[in-house]
C-alpha cells in the first residue's frame, strides 16, 4: 500500500470526534501523549520546535514561552489548526501553525532544535517524512518519534467513535527496522528508547534520534 496515492481520511474527521477516541477510556492515548509530549519537551527545553501532527495541541499546556521562541505546528486538518490556536496561540505568542499533508508537502521555513513526531508515522510515507527532517534538521536537531506497536490489537481501538473507522484503511504498520535505516543514512543516531504499555494492547514505543 502506498500512501502517496491515496486520498488522506484525516481530512474527514471532526475534532470532537479525534478527541472522544483519543480520550475514552478504552482507548487513553490522549492522555498518555500529554504526558509524553511533556517529557519530549522537557528533555531538551528547546528554543525552536515543529510538532509534526499537532491535531488539537494536546500537551502544548507544558511548552514554556521564556524558553521556547518558536512552536511550529504541522497539521493536514485546517479544522484542528484552527482549535488549537484558539486554545493556545495566547498563550503561546510564538504558535505558528501550517495546514500540510507531508505525503504531498514539507515544511522547510526554519530549523529547529526539536521534531516531535507522535503516533503520525502510521500515516506518512517513511521516505516522505526522512525528506521532511531534511528541510529542519541543524546538527543537533533531537528527532522524537512516538510510534504503537499492535501486538494483537485492532487497528482501530474500540471507542465506539464509528467516524474513525475511516482511517483503517489508510493506517500503515510502521517498520522499525527499515525507519530506524533511514534516519542512520540520513546522519540520526538513537540516543533514548522508552516504552508504555496501554490497557487496549498497544504499546507505545518512543525513540529519540539525535542529527550528528
Amino acid at each position: 500500500m502506498s500512501l502517496l496515492n491515496l486520498t488522506n481520511p484525516w481530512l474527514e474527521i471532526t475534532a470532537a470526534d479525534y478527541e472522544a477516541h483519543m480520550f475514552h477510556p478504552d482507548v487513553l492515548q490522549l492522555q498518555a501523549l500529554n504526558s509524553i509530549f511533556q517529557s519530549q519537551y522537557e528533555d531538551y527545553l528547546p528554543e525552536k520546535l515543529i510538532y509534526i501532527g499537532i491535531c488539537t495541541g494536546n500537551g502544548l499546556e507544558h511548552v514554556r514561552p521564556e524558553v521556547t521562541r518558536t512552536v511550529y505546528g504541522i497539521d493536514i486538518n485546517e479544522h484542528f489548526l484552527k482549535l488549537c490556536t484558539a486554545r493556545y496561540g495566547e498563550r503561546i505568542g510564538s504558535l505558528q501553525t501550517r495546514c500540510l499533508d507531508l505525503n504531498h508537502a514539507y515544511f522547510s521555513e526554519a530549523t529547529v532544535d526539536l521534531v516531535v513526531v507522535n503516533l503520525v508515522l502510521e500515516f506518512i510515507d517513511i521516505e516522505r517524512f526522512i525528506g521532511q527532517l531534511r528541510q529542519v534538521m541543524k546538527k543537533g536537531t533531537v528527532v522524537s518519534i512516538v510510534f504503537q506497536v499492535r501486538h494483537d490489537a485492532p487497528r482501530i481501538s474500540g471507542s465506539g467513535v464509528k467516524a474513525m473507522d475511516v482511517l483503517s484503511g489508510f493506517k500503515q504498520e510502521v517498520d522499525r527496522e527499515f525507519l530506524e535505516k533511514q534516519l542512520h543514512m540520513a546522519g540520526l543516531v538513537r540516543i533514548r528508547e522508552q516504552s508504555r504499555f496501554m490497557g487496549d494492547g498497544k504499546e507505545l514505543v518512543r525513540i529519540d534520534f539525535r542529527n550528528t
